[in-house]
């Protein structure tokens, strides 16, 4: 494969403020309703917690956060027009840990610099993933140890859906093939839910995917779990083993995401964004929900998020080394 080069997106010039201005403008933020740019389609893991969120941080902030889905490219779409927004505040990005940390190890070229165009703002939650297979694939009783032995038997005949190259679904696909020397056929959608769809209707062999996106199919049985990508058990799926019981426990990972804005934004106005979506993220009403649906609200501000993504960008380096997109 030929060596990655990306190219970072335009810088965006910062606006002078005075001391004095500075106090007045977080006094004036917000003045109008926010807008929350979600890089996934409707359905999916990512919409779900967007729009929890939005409903919890709308009341904080005092005027309402609209969700606003941009699909595409395992997230640069969404990202490139957050980037390239007015960075007065009113436009957050919903961001997974991947459009940050995989992304500018996967895709030669990117239209958006993960270092230079965006200010961390806060972590807000994890959702582990599910291994499902379509019924049928595998006899009864079989896990994750033959789901391996079939993919390395026929290279390439199992198909994966994910929700665009560069997605979590994708990046446990990829951890799957580096841990368990497996090689399987990725096929792109718009969405984690019409991944999911896709597994339903015999279109593909298998996928991975955020628990309330899979839960209910698993408990009607037209899906099939082999494992969770956690350590261990959840109590969601107590039926389901973890990755280290399952054989492979290197198999973790989720969707995990945070908030983060052009990073020209005034820094009072970037103070007032972190203080909501970290008071949002504590309150008891939104972490019942979360628990729910299985994820895990993370704690911590702008610093949390920075160091998450940091490490991430080191492990999937290791992992995706070698592989490149257009």
């Amino acid at each position: 494969m030929r060596r990655r080069t990306f190219l970072a997106g335009p810088a965006l010039a910062a606006p002078v403020l005075t001391t004095l201005a500075r106090p007045a403008l977080a006094q004036a933020f917000p003045a109008r309703p926010l807008r929350m740019i979600v890089p996934f389609g409707p359905g999916g893991i990512s919409d779900l917690v967007a729009r929890i969120v939005a409903e919890a941080t709308s009341p904080i902030l005092g005027q309402p956060v609209v969700v606003e889905n941009r699909t595409g490219a395992g997230g640069n779409i969404a990202a490139e027009a957050a980037a390239r927004a007015q960075p007065d505040g009113y436009t957050v990005l919903f961001c997974s840990i991947g459009m940050l940390a995989v992304n500018p190890v996967l895709y030669r070229r990117l239209p958006f610099d993960p270092a230079k165009d965006f200010s961390f703002v806060a972590p807000l939650a994890d959702t582990p993933h599910i291994l499902v297979v379509r019924p049928g694939l595998l006899p009864d009783g079989a896990g994750l140890r033959e789901f391996i032995a079939l993919a390395r038997s026929e290279p390439r005949r199992l198909t994966w859906s994910t929700a665009g190259a560069g997605s979590s679904p994708h990046q446990t696909l990829a951890l799957l093939q580096f841990l368990g020397g497996a090689e399987l056929t990725a096929v792109h959608y718009r969405s984690g839910a019409a991944g999911v769809q896709a597994v339903l209707a015999g279109e593909v062999s298998a996928t991975a995917e955020a628990t309330p996106v899979v839960v209910e199919h698993i408990r009607a049985g037209t899906l099939r779990a082999l494992v969770a990508a956690v350590r261990e058990r959840l109590a969601l799926l107590p039926e389901t083993p973890g990755a280290a019981e399952a054989g492979m426990p290197g198999l973790v990972n989720g969707s995990s995401a945070g908030i983060v804005l052009p990073r020209a934004t005034p820094e009072p106005v970037r103070a007032v964004l972190e203080d909501a979506f970290t008071r949002a993220m504590a309150s008891s009403e939104i972490r019942v929900k979360l628990a729910a649906q299985g994820t895990v609200p993370l704690g911590g501000g702008a610093a949390t998020f920075a160091e998450a993504v940091t490490k991430e960008g080191e492990r999937w380096r290791r992992v995706l080394a070698g592989m490149t997109l257009d």
